[in-house]
């Protein structure tokens, strides 16, 4: 029997974990896995799948890919009579009934799947007599009792060979199931939590660690559900870090100890990662969907983790919960954003079926999209227009905060204004205003944009938002020429003079010694020296202008940055 399993992904980076263990589960048969994206071209897709000739085909079914699927299996169908179609997924674990009315397949897949495809696959068993199976028979649709969640310990290792994962992101899992019941998550419906054996994770990191993997993503839902646990692996990433391999976690703050911070303390800049999900910081939203934690915990915890100056932090927040109006959101906003997290992402409440936000749609007032991926239109507290200016706040957020490219000139921009909130809002209308949220833009265009914006702003110093502008942009690429409407200073001026310096040994050396170890050509590539009027943290004018040495590693853009105090 030929089984074709198929995955359609977000995007091109991503990879399907769960298509991979249900292969290397069900080694002994003959399954290959096809990995495509919603962007891909549908007649395309189909020939891919039609010319694998398949006994059976598998579909994982998520909220983003669902609507895609079902476009495509009535023509699977009719190009494929004979082939047994089956979806399995989130996705169709809570809407069987409806999805066997409505497309012409055979057999759904409820919880975990590799179990359960490997028993069909074996067919020595009745369809009945498979848990987890729902199917039609005689056109009744027939519900099996639901399969038992398996021990990790019998899940294989699906990485033995990463070549097709070049340039992909790799998910691993060390445990299943949530600690917590979020009302808007699909995790709250599974009770407990299981681990994978230490031993055996200790192993599977040998092997992405050997091979210098760039980054494995870890899909655990709350990683440091179990302290301990979480301990020894951090423990372990640290004590045998390659220096290459980052290594992203999902946590709950409030769970983060002291030891595990004194472990933490010991990891390279850019080893772990943490993603944190606050979701609010509204007591009353918080209880509503059951995570009563107050933020000023989580507070302590993420500005500790600050503190230590190597780890990234990912904060969450979710717009259209329960009790949680427009001016409740921005101050959810202001808070958490006070923290200063690399990235702050703004998420858009999703009423996932199953999940106990589905269940209280009608008590919150909770409108949502009929098709995926649900998302909210508008509820008892936050309007629909609103959310579209949301929707705008987000997307300036992601330009200017989260690309980590803008740091100083946001700072004092943050000044100008009451909140952090209100100068993405204004920032968002103004750009709805002149449409440019309607046209692509190159990265050096947001710099520009973001001068033009400040232009409008009351009590902003253009010399001094232009400096800044302009050190951001040093900071994260090396400029053949520095846009003329940046110009504060005519660097012509020092231009021999920076020449001289930089091809002399003695005084690079004063700096940094690994600047002499460059050819005089490569220092002029490598190296740059900027005059600033101002001073980029203070904001307050100088005395005179100083000098700053910009070094980019190697020809790359993020450049190491030395204010040189001395005289030039």
């Amino acid at each position: 029997m030929k089984c074709l399993l198929v995955s359609f992904n977000a995007k091109y980076i991503h990879s399907s974990l769960a298509l991979r263990y249900i292969k290397e589960f069900c080694s002994e048969f003959d399954i290959d896995i096809l990995e495509l994206t919603i962007n891909h071209d549908e007649n395309q897709i189909i020939k891919s799948i039609y010319e694998c000739k398949p006994d059976v085909i598998g579909f994982s079914c998520y909220i983003w890919n669902i609507t895609y699927i079902k476009s495509i299996i009535p023509t699977i169908r009719k190009l494929l009579p004979n082939t047994k179609l089956i979806l399995g997924g989130p996705e169709v674990s809570y809407n069987s009934r409806e999805l066997l009315n409505e497309l012409p397949i055979d057999i759904l897949m409820e919880g975990e799947g590799e179990k359960t495809w490997k028993e069909y696959l074996q067919q020595e068993k009745k369809l009945c007599d498979i848990d987890g199976l729902i199917y039609k028979y005689n056109s009744q649709i027939i519900v099996n009792p639901p399969r038992k969640p398996m021990d990790m310990s019998e899940l294989p290792f699906v990485y033995k060979d990463i070549t097709d994962l070049k340039h992909k992101i790799i998910y691993y899992e060390a445990s299943r199931g949530c600690p917590f019941s979020c009302q808007y998550c699909l995790s709250s419906v599974e009770a407990g939590v299981r681990f994978m054996p230490i031993e055996r994770v200790y192993k599977d990191l040998d092997y992405f660690l050997s091979k210098n993997v760039p980054q494995v993503k870890f899909v655990d839902r709350t990683f440091n559900a179990n302290k301990a646990f979480a301990l020894n692996i951090w423990k372990y990433i640290i004590n045998n870090d390659n220096g290459i391999t980052n290594f992203h976690f999902e946590i709950a703050a409030e769970l983060i100890n002291n030891d595990m911070l004194e472990i933490l303390s010991g990891a390279r800049d850019g080893l772990i990662q943490f993603e944190i999900g606050v979701q609010s910081t509204n007591p009353k939203t918080l209880k509503s969907i059951m995570r009563p934690m107050p933020f000023e915990e989580i507070k302590k915890v993420s500005l500790s983790i600050s503190k230590l100056g190597t780890i990234h932090q990912h904060l969450d927040l979710i717009v259209g919960l329960p009790f949680e109006n427009y001016l409740s959101f921005r101050n959810s906003f202001n808070e958490v954003i006070s923290i200063r997290p690399e990235q702050l992402q703004l998420g858009f409440l999703k009423v996932l079926k199953g999940s106990g936000l589905y269940h209280k749609a009608s008590e919150f007032g909770i409108v949502y999209k009929d098709l995926p991926p649900y998302e909210v239109l508008y509820t008892n507290y936050i309007t629909y227009d609103e959310i579209v200016l949301l929707h705008q706040v987000e997307e300036m957020l992601e330009r200017y905060y989260n690309s980590n490219r803008f740091t100083t000139s946001l700072e004092y921009l943050f000044s100008l204004y009451n909140s952090e909130f209100d100068l993405f809002e204004s920032l968002a209308k103004y750009w709805s205003l002149k449409q440019y949220d309607k046209v692509a833009h190159k990265k050096s265009a947001y710099y520009l944009l973001l001068l033009e914006f400040g232009q409008t702003v009351q009590n902003c110093n253009i010399e001094l938002l232009k400096e800044l502008i302009r050190w951001d942009w040093l900071c994260h690429e090396n400029l053949k020429e520095v846009n003329t409407n940046l110009i504060t200073i005519d660097q012509e001026i020092f231009k021999q003079d920076i020449h001289d310096k930089i091809k002399d040994d003695n005084w690079l050396a004063c700096i940094d010694k690994q600047y002499i170890t460059y050819e005089p050509k490569q220092r002029l590539r490598n190296i740059r020296i900027e005059y600033f009027k101002y001073n980029v943290k203070k904001f307050n004018l100088l005395d005179k202008p100083r000098a700053t040495l910009f070094h980019y590693k190697y020809g790359a853009n993020q450049a190491d940055v030395t204010i040189l105090m001395e005289e030039f």
